[in-house]
């Protein structure tokens, strides 16, 4: 039987330096979805970091979730005929298959012909599900009304200082999950100082970080991590004995100042 998609993900963005350590970590606290993707340059070490604690912890493969993308040069240099770059990803991996496979931003010359790939590839089981990121609600149109397919994951940047609230509501409803990167903003300092989320932090006896993870939890999104160190790895696991109050993620909410980490049209032209 397949598991349902982990509550949380590790992502292996600049993660490569202590990459080892940290799978194994996740994979003690029970942290087993794991997101990369081919600019990260992680995908070999990733795959064979799993593939080592899946022997060492006997857990069996449909129990963890891999993520990966294809990048805009892939894009570009197929014209959207991307399969290849797939296949050749599972092998550097040693996977049968992603769980999920997004498109890393939305090219718009070959965001259809890459779409209509990836629905080839979820037909013949290359992945489970597929998925977009770094898009906006015209984006998810665009393919529905030109494919007839949505996505089945939606993964942006999100955090307090940009909430992304209109569009969460607007994929919730359409059946699309969403996974947010940046989950944690980085700790901006807007953050860390943030009053509301210092008195959080005290009432709960957790850190910001956790106080943020639970928030992306409490409104039904799937945040991505990232660390390098272990015992930030096991804090962040640890948010599963409490809940906020719907006053209190309205609080959090409150901090939006639709602020971005990565600008989306230095990645992207054209988006």
């Amino acid at each position: 039987m397949e598991s349902s998609i982990p509550s949380l993900f590790l992502g292996t963005y600049q993660n490569s330096s202590n990459l080892s350590k940290v799978i194994e970590t996740a994979f003690e606290e029970g942290v087993y979805g794991f997101d990369t993707a081919p600019s990260y340059g992680t995908e070999g070490i990733l795959g064979r970091c799993i593939r080592n604690n899946l022997s060492k912890y006997q857990i069996e493969r449909n129990k963890i979730w891999v993520s990966d993308k294809i990048d805009s040069w892939q894009m570009h240099a197929t014209k959207g005929e991307v399969e290849k770059y797939v296949k050749q990803a599972l092998n550097l991996m040693q996977l049968d298959y992603f769980d999920i496979l997004y498109v890393h931003w939305p090219q718009p010359e070959y965001l259809i012909k890459t779409w209509e790939t990836f629905i080839r590839i979820k037909e013949r089981g290359l992945v489970k599900y597929i998925g977009l990121c770094n898009v906006h609600k015209r984006h998810v149109d665009t393919v529905l009304s030109q494919t007839g397919i949505k996505p089945d994951y939606i993964q942006i940047e999100r955090h307090p200082l940009n909430t992304c609230l209109p569009e969460i509501d607007y994929y919730t409803q359409a059946g699309i999950r969403v996974q947010a990167y940046s989950a944690i903003g980085r700790m901006d300092k807007r953050l860390t100082g943030s009053r509301g989320l210092q008195e959080l932090g005290r009432k709960y006896n957790k850190s910001i970080p956790q106080i943020i993870l639970r928030w992306h939890l409490d409104t039904k999104v799937i945040p991505v991590f990232m660390s390098n160190k272990a015992e930030r790895i096991r804090e962040n696991a640890n948010i599963y004995d409490f809940s906020l109050q719907q006053c209190e993620i309205e609080d959090i909410n409150s901090l939006n100042i639709n602020y971005k980490l990565f600008v989306e049209s230095l990645s992207n032209p054209g988006i």
